[in-house]
């Protein structure tokens, strides 16, 4: 059923939805003397666990784990081993540099074969998506490359830029592509495709598949109706903003995939299922199922699902691994396609 609350607790509704997305870690932006430029040594380095901060670094570069990333305050680059353990800073580089020689003496081995990079949601991090990263490679074989973003504090531009750029130097050895994105994470992509061909710049020919999670292919509604709060407007930033008074003006930048790729929506279908009633349909209590929707998709299909939650959800673990393997999320006679939007 759907409960139509009083009109006093929108704002009560705006701050509940707000809740619910994950908070940003608040490293701050590094003074400026750990800035360097191209042609100077790298400044000194303590080899130190990171303080967190993942809303202002996103990644350009990674390679079975290690990762260099830039941050979107100050412009300059770290790099960072699996554990999140700094080995260099300064300007990309120094960095650069400082991962050659250390893939040298480790014996580092760079990607290869059949690789998934994930996306993560508006106001999330990679953590978000590292259950189901593990759960491909565990079970499908995939190297994973849990992309990381600055999502509220740069636009989708920025974040498709940052993405081809991981692409780019993905290297040789890579066979096979494959996405996986929630939410913002899916018009990443299609922002980064969308570049590519307006570019003229041919996609790269190892992209296979990928599998949408709550994308807002059709723009957000919530994100319209809470456009005008400073909550909001602080809080997501400029990613947020592009999906609510901008979304006409990002939209036709977006391409839809040429590769195979399919949609998971959340919708609450059992009829004692309390809804989001600023939304209309079915919906995940934050992007309704025909907000989802994208012509093209090879199979589409709704879940009981929550939007924060439901990468994490074991259905969709395998939903998406048989979509990798096969091309359809249950089987072929089954499969939906999307020839419409109605």
């Amino acid at each position: 059923m759907r409960i139509i609350p009083p009109a006093f607790t929108l704002a009560l509704m705006s701050m509940s939805f707000l809740s619910t997305l994950a908070i940003a870690q608040t490293d701050p932006p590094k003074t400026g003397d750990e800035s360097a430029t191209k042609k100077s040594p790298a400044p000194s380095n303590w080899q130190l666990k990171t303080l967190g901060g993942m809303q202002f670094w996103t990644d350009v570069k990674h390679s079975n784990g290690w990762r260099i990333q830039q941050n979107s305050e100050t412009g300059h680059f770290r790099l960072i081993d699996p554990n999140a353990v700094r080995f260099a800073f300064g300007s990309r580089q120094q960095c650069d540099a400082a991962f050659s020689e250390i893939a040298l003496e480790e014996k580092i081995r760079p990607l290869k074969g059949r690789i998934v990079i994930l996306l993560h949601g508006l106001m999330r991090t990679n953590a978000s998506m590292a259950p189901l990263g593990e759960h491909l490679r565990k079970n499908g074989g995939f190297e994973i490359v849990n992309f990381q973003y600055a999502s509220t504090r740069k636009r989708v531009e920025d974040h498709a830029k940052a993405l081809s750029q991981v692409i780019d130097n993905l290297g040789s050895e890579v066979t096979e592509i494959n996405f996986v994105g929630h939410s913002l994470g899916n018009i990443v992509v299609r922002r980064y495709l969308g570049d590519q061909a307006t570019t003229n710049q041919p996609v790269d020919q190892r992209i296979k598949r990928m599998v949408m999670l709550g994308p807002p292919n059709q723009g957000s509604r919530m994100a319209r109706l809470l456009k005008s709060s400073l909550s909001f407007k602080v809080i997501a930033g400029a990613s947020g903003a592009e999906l609510s008074n901008s979304w006409r003006q990002l939209e036709p930048t977006l391409a839809t995939p040429e590769f195979e790729f399919a949609i998971i929506a959340g919708g609450q279908t059992d009829k004692s299922k309390l809804n989001n009633v600023l939304l209309t349909g079915k919906d995940d209590f934050t992007v309704s199922v025909e907000e989802t929707k994208l012509i093209g998709a090879n199979d589409f299909q709704v879940r009981p699902l929550i939007h924060t939650t439901m990468m994490k959800d074991k259905r969709v673990f395998q939903d998406t691994l048989r979509f990798f393997e096969n091309g359809y999320f249950r089987s072929e006679s089954t499969r939906n396609p999307l020839t419409s939007l109605n």
